[in-house]
């Protein structure tokens, strides 16, 4: 390893309930938020938040993802909010509050209307993850000119939640349902920032690290399961058992550090590296950590074999957690937008 991380040591992947329960009697919410300074910066801390983000991906994948919602929530007010909106956040920090960002649009999408006395939000979001558990989002909403303008809003009337259209074979506690933003008032208390600001690199599409630090722990919790799988049944000095698992940590190894570049090169960058390359750099890792885990998850299966496939196996609930957080919308165009940059050094 690079040497400031380490691979998760005895890691079970667990049950929803008890990695959440776990998390809130830590504090682990309130923690990660504070971990961004006033303006929105982690600096060197980078290193404590992608170790924070892995262990709870390892713990369970619904708990790293509702705890990488909460990081970049945390992150973007105290990037573009105001002294008002930044003290909500404290306060709703101190209270052990859990903040999201829900991006997708749903039917009718997100708006901006005309209300009988202000202007009000309408339409609504879909794939909201952590409903029933955040309490304040961020939703950008795209104007006329399509720049979005953030807008923070309570999350946590039941009225608006709709999880009955989430029906997946992994990732189910999540809870990514549809929100309705209909009649939230949309004034200078919910409005953040100036539109356009979510876009801003390096801290849009830069800021994919922190998913990949999710997928990180997974696989490294799964690696960790089938090692001991092989070694609690003898097998771990078997040919090819050990042909297997040497080429899971090879890939394990191989997202790790893929994982730690591009969060130094986000949040701490040295003075010759421009945010183009950064970025680029965190695209990319995105893509290489959805390889690594495809061939890890693979591997375990063969190792461990039928028992792998047992309903409530940890490393049933692992695999088909996994394989539901690595789809994302278009992922070769990261591969294609991001390649002169990630070249340039080859030029």
């Amino acid at each position: 390893m690079s040497g400031s991380q380490s691979p998760q040591e005895g890691l079970d992947y667990q049950p929803f309930e008890t990695a959440f329960a776990g998390a809130r009697q830590a504090g682990l919410f309130r923690a990660v938020g504070g971990l961004y300074d006033r303006e929105g910066r982690l600096g060197d801390r980078w290193q404590t938040m992608l170790a924070r983000l892995a262990e709870a991906g390892g713990r369970n994948l619904n708990l790293g993802r509702l705890l990488e919602g909460h990081a970049n929530a945390v992150q973007l007010v105290r990037l573009y909010g105001d002294e008002a909106q930044k003290a909500r956040i404290d306060d709703a920090l101190e209270g052990d509050r859990i903040l999201g960002v829900w991006g997708a649009d749903g039917a009718p999408p997100a708006s901006v209307g005309d209300g009988a006395e202000a202007a009000m939000l309408a339409g609504g979001k879909r794939y909201a993850s952590g409903l029933g558990t955040v309490s304040l989002a961020l939703v950008p909403i795209a104007g006329a000119d399509g720049v979005q303008q953030l807008f923070l809003v309570p999350a946590d009337e039941a009225f608006r939640q709709d999880v009955s259209g989430w029906q997946m074979s992994g990732m189910q506690e999540s809870a990514s349902g549809s929100f309705s933003l209909e009649g939230i008032a949309a004034d200078a208390a919910t409005r953040l920032g100036r539109p356009g600001d979510y876009r801003i690199e390096p801290f849009f599409e830069g800021g994919i690290w922190r998913c990949a630090a999710v997928h990180l722990g997974a696989v490294e919790a799964i690696l960790g399961m089938m090692a001991r799988h092989l070694d609690g049944s003898g097998r771990l000095d078997h040919p090819l058992q050990a042909e297997r698992l040497g080429q899971a940590v090879m890939h394990a190894r191989t997202a790790r550090l893929w994982v730690e570049d591009a969060a130094r090169r986000i949040e701490a960058p040295k003075p010759d590296e421009t945010i183009p390359q950064a970025v680029a750099a965190s695209s990319y890792t995105r893509l290489q950590v959805e390889r690594d885990a495809l061939a890890v998850m693979e591997l375990a299966r063969r190792s461990v074999g039928l028992p792998s496939f047992a309903s409530g196996h940890p490393l049933d609930r692992a695999t088909a957690d996994l394989s539901v957080y690595l789809r994302q919308a278009n992922p070769d165009a990261l591969l294609l937008n991001k390649c002169r940059a990630m070249a340039e050094a080859y030029l």
